[in-house]
């Protein structure tokens, strides 16, 4: 069975971003709408970007760095896509800004100041509940590292975004890096930047004695180094298949009693080491999934993956996974503890520090959710620890709350439980990962057709 998956949201907001910059016309092959961007290329409009779908292509005429800048900042698509908009109109440091809502909306706007003020210097004119006016400031903030050593992927991305529309240069380092999509695609697009692991080749014979008599250890780091660039020229373009859906195409297929006849083949899938831990954490625990394609094309890494059932009597295995591993599937996350439940053993799911408070409600939501099963499952501060069963026999009720990637794992388990009733929240899942209930249904069907895979 083959499936097309939709779009990954994160690399497809980038690409239109990307567009935006080129001095001239980016063509994107094969082309769908990966859920909320065209609102966010909507929101581009106001900077000049302007596009057309021609057949399964979208072509995009870019204004390079010249594009216009809106008086009113627009806001609300997530910290990831408003910090990208907010670093376009961070060009201009006399520009005034307005954000403004109703007042029922005035809880918004105030969280909208909280977010500029983490990513942003800013100079405030008008603060009122929902009213807030204001310059960008020209200096930088200090550049901050995480607990693992390296910088967030919102603050990556926009520090490059920063330096690329401002003409500046910029280098950092990194003991390893999450989410490279955007510093791969620049490459790509003609960026002038440097992108290299460093370690014992880097240092003089003389230091590396040095360093071994002081008993140091010496460790690769990620180097990222962006120079000026006066013109970015247009390319093809292709966006590939999201992860998160790939992973409970994986899951269910693994854990939810697929005939032996099937093989499930996803086509396109994101492959970025980066982003797609998930899956890797999968293959440690022992499911079957092997890529069978393998694309380096338009700077990065895609391809098609074909996931096979279980061999009989064999079990996932429980595994302990750390916080640099989570770091690269963390979208994922309840799917990795869905994954656990059927695992034998004990599995660990470590959350980076800089996460463990943001997530503990959803953790304990998505606790409550598994215990359900019968499985064992304790939060603690560092993440989930997850005791699996041989056999689940049953487990209903499951709620995703208001989080849409927890909903279509609970959905995934509800699937291999073979339960009748839905999952509530399930609309929160449609609104982000359209179709992928439907199609995720024909995985347990036995001999399900081409077309209906498709469909």
């Amino acid at each position: 069975m083959e499936f097309y998956l939709n779009p990954d949201r994160e690399r497809m907001n980038l690409t239109l971003v990307m567009a935006l910059l080129v001095n001239g016309r980016t063509v994107l092959e094969d082309f769908s709408w990966a859920s909320g961007s065209e609102c966010f290329a909507q929101a581009l409009k106001e900077f000049g970007l302007e596009y057309s779908l021609q057949g399964h292509q979208l072509v995009l005429d870019g204004k390079g760095f010249q594009y216009a800048l809106p008086s009113m900042l627009p806001f609300g698509f997530g910290e990831r896509d408003d910090v990208l908009l907010w670093t376009l109109a961070s060009k201009d440091s006399e520009q005034l800004y307005t954000v403004a809502a109703d007042e029922a909306d005035a809880a918004l706007v105030a969280q909208t100041k909280q977010l500029l003020q983490k990513y942003f210097k800013i100079n405030v004119q008008v603060d009122e509940p929902a009213k807030l006016v204001f310059t960008f400031c020209a200096d930088e903030p200090n550049i901050k590292k995480d607990s693992l050593g390296n910088v967030s992927p919102v603050l990556r991305n926009r520090m490059l975004l920063r330096a690329l529309v401002r003409s500046e240069y910029l280098s950092f380092e990194e003991k390893s890096t999450v989410h490279d999509q955007w510093t791969r695609m620049l490459m790509y697009f003609g960026v002038k930047m440097r992108y290299e692991s460093r370690g014992m080749e880097q240092l003089s014979e003389f230091e590396r004695r040095l360093m071994m008599a002081q008993g140091k250890k010496i460790e690769r780091t990620q180097f990222t180094e962006l120079f000026e660039t006066k013109v970015i020229t247009g390319r093809e373009y292709f966006v590939p298949g999201d992860t998160t859906e790939a992973t409970a195409f994986a899951l269910l297929a693994t854990v939810g009693n697929m005939p032996k006849e099937n093989v499930v083949r996803l086509m396109n899938v994101e492959l970025n080491t980066s982003r797609a831990g998930a899956l890797t954490c999968l293959k440690r625990m022992g499911a079957n999934i092997e890529t069978v394609t393998r694309r380096e094309k338009f700077g990065d890494v895609f391809g098609d993956v074909e996931i096979y059932p279980l061999e009989a009597g064999k079990r996932l295995q429980g595994r302990r996974f750390s916080e640099d591993v989570i770091s690269t599937g963390f979208e994922e996350y309840a799917l990795l503890a869905v994954a656990a439940c059927f695992a034998e053993g004990e599995t660990i799911l470590r959350l980076p520090k800089e996460s463990r408070e943001a997530m503990r409600a959803s953790n304990e939501f998505l606790a409550e959710n598994l215990r359900k099963t019968g499985v064992e499952v304790g939060v603690y501060d560092d993440g989930l620890v997850i005791r699996g069963m041989e056999t689940i026999v049953n487990g209903n009720g499951f709620d995703g709350g208001q989080w849409p990637q927890m909903g279509l794992a609970l959905g995934v388990l509800s699937l291999a439980l073979q339960n009748d009733e839905p999952v509530q929240g399930a609309e929160n899942v449609e609104t982000v990962f359209p179709g992928v209930l439907e199609k995720l249904k024909l995985v347990l069907v036995p001999e399900a057709s081409e077309t209906e895979s498709q469909a």
